[in-house]
């Protein structure tokens, strides 16, 4: 994989809460960075991929009603 360095400016706090978490995973800041990016920049294809299903499913679903057909007044189905 051809890579890049980058320089970032991350506040001290978290940086050393990042080398907290990488150290106790067997990891180094740099694996979270890349399974960060990754995550994001992989979810929304993932969302784009379940919206498309869904609407798939939404298109080919049963029908509630008969074409023409009305659903009951409110005050016939609730008497008062």
């Amino acid at each position: 994989m051809d890579t890049q360095n980058v320089t970032l400016r991350i506040p001290k706090p978290l940086l050393a809460e990042a080398k907290r978490v990488a150290a106790a995973r067997g990891s180094n800041v740099t694996a979270l960075v890349i399974e960060s990016l990754t995550r994001i920049t992989s979810g929304d294809e993932a969302y784009n991929s379940a919206w498309e299903r869904q609407k798939e499913l939404m298109h080919s679903g049963k029908r509630l009603r008969k074409s023409g057909e009305t659903f009951s007044e409110r005050d016939a189905l609730h008497e008062r």
